[in-house]
């Protein structure tokens, strides 16, 4: 799993935090360490927590925050497979996906509101997955 950060570009932000937890183990305070880094103490505390019961591999493990989705895992499969599809296959004119064109498709196919700048980011992402799979 730590082989698997550093390989995948995130190897910056595991040294953080495992800087972060030395500094703990060292005597700092969350808080003191938080507060040096512009962080919240709780994402310290985390850290922390990950490490004591996962050792370094839990320093690896991905928290997200934020919102949950809008979709299930089923419809989330389902608009990823509709993006590996030109838009054509789905009876729009446009040759390439949008954010606009996205949010549209989700609206109509799977009932779902979702802000055109989330559609933009969801592309991205699609995009360089699909440009790594190839």
């Amino acid at each position: 799993m730590i082989g698997e950060a550093l390989a995948s570009g995130d190897g910056a932000q595991l040294v953080h935090r495992l800087d972060c937890v030395l500094l703990v183990a060292q005597g700092r305070s969350c808080g003191e360490v938080a507060d040096w880094f512009g962080m919240d103490r709780r994402t310290v505390q985390r850290w922390v927590h990950n490490a004591y019961v996962h050792g370094l591999q839990g320093l690896a493990l991905a928290h997200r925050g934020g919102r949950p989705s809008t979709l299930g895992v089923d419809e989330m499969a389902g608009v990823e497979l509709d993006l590996q599809a030109p838009p054509a296959r789905f009876g729009y004119a446009q040759v390439r996906w949008s954010g606009k064109l996205l949010a549209r498709h989700l609206s109509s196919r799977y009932r779902i509101e979702m802000a055109v700048r989330t559609c933009q980011r969801w592309l991205k992402v699609s995009r360089a997955k699909q440009g790594s799979a190839h």
